[in-house]
């Protein structure tokens, strides 16, 4: 589980893409590697883009695919859904489900000081891109960018305990 001492309030799960159907359906990306915990949720908490949050039941969670098809109680019409559009939807801190080993929520590893195996200081994690293929770890070395695909051969060890990601630069990686 996480770090119970960096778990935020709240943390994103997904975001609300557009209306689906008439019925108010919301057609979701959901920020997690594995959609199906949506059908875990009771409650949701939907975050506009002026920070207003507003806690809503869950009628009805369908996956298709990477997306997710969520009804929400009170959203019954298409108009009732457009007015979500671009929210987030987020749960608790407290009600983040254990992890497999070596796994990470996204925001342990925003912040921690990335070094390589020699102990050299290369910066800090400021962002997290998700692709297919594997993510990258956007650091902050210095007044620049790196970034650093999350793949065997480049990430030794993510260590939230201590505070540190270790690295094995290969040629080139940090030119």
């Amino acid at each position: 589980m996480a770090d119970r001492a960096r778990v935020p309030d709240y943390v994103l799960i997904g975001r609300i893409l557009r209306p689906h159907g008439v019925r108010g359906m919301l057609k979701v990306m959901p920020e997690t590697d594995d959609p199906q915990r949506f059908h875990l949720l009771k409650r949701v908490w939907l975050r506009r883009a002026d920070g207003t949050r507003q806690e809503i039941e869950v009628d009805q969670v369908r996956v298709i695919d990477r997306s997710v098809l969520l009804s929400l109680r009170g959203v019954t019409t298409r108009d009732a859904a457009e007015a979500w559009r671009g929210s987030e939807i987020e749960i608790p801190g407290d009600q983040l489900l254990p992890l497999a080993e070596n796994r990470h929520y996204y925001f342990e590893l925003i912040g921690l000081a990335v070094m390589t195996e020699d102990g050299e200081p290369i910066g800090t994690v400021k962002d997290i891109i998700s692709y297919p293929a594997n993510d990258v770890y956007v650091v902050m070395a210095g007044d620049r960018e790196v970034l650093l695909p999350d793949s065997p051969d480049i990430i030794r060890s993510i260590e939230t305990e201590k505070g540190r990601i270790v690295i094995h630069p290969l040629p080139g990686l940090l030119d």
